[in-house]
Parts: C-alpha cells; sequence; structure tokens
C-alpha cells in the first residue's frame, strides 16, 4: 500500500491541479504517502527483530502494537 501511495503521488506531482479538480488535494495524498511509509518502516523493523529473536524482541512486539493502533487511529480521523 505505502508502494502504491508512492507510485501515485509520483505520477500526480507534475500535475496537482487535476487532483484539485477531482475534490482532492495533493497535500493530502502526500501525508498518506508519508505516514504509511513511517509505519512500514516501523513494522518492518520490528518484524526484523522479532524473526530473529533478537533481545530486544518484546521492543518489537510493542513497536508492532503501536503501529497498528498507528494505522488504525489514522485511519479513521481521515474522514
Amino acid at each position: 500500500m505505502t508502494l502504491l501511495y508512492a507510485v501515485v503521488c509520483l505520477m500526480m506531482l507534475p500535475y496537482p491541479q487535476l487532483v484539485s479538480d477531482a475534490g482532492g488535494g495533493f497535500d493530502h495524498v502526500v501525508q498518506i504517502t508519508l505516514v504509511m511509509t513511517l509505519f512500514t518502516a516501523a513494522a518492518g523493523l520490528s518484524t526484523w527483530l522479532l524473526q530473529k529473536r533478537h533481545r530486544a524482541l518484546w521492543l518489537g512486539q510493542g513497536v508492532l502494537v503501536v503501529a497498528l493502533v498507528g494505522v488504525i487511529l489514522f485511519a479513521v480521523t481521515q474522514r
């Protein structure tokens, strides 16, 4: 999903007026992309910690829970 939003941002970069004409905002799409990138990076690092049975395993589990709650809250507050 993050990669899809990144591709959409790159495609819309030269034509931000088309997004405004469609009833959206280019800045909103960029905001969603940045937030999703942050959550994806946190989840990726946490998953790596869990798979490697790192001694900070508990930290990885906590970050995954926080990332999940954060994504849900972000999605709910968008509309």
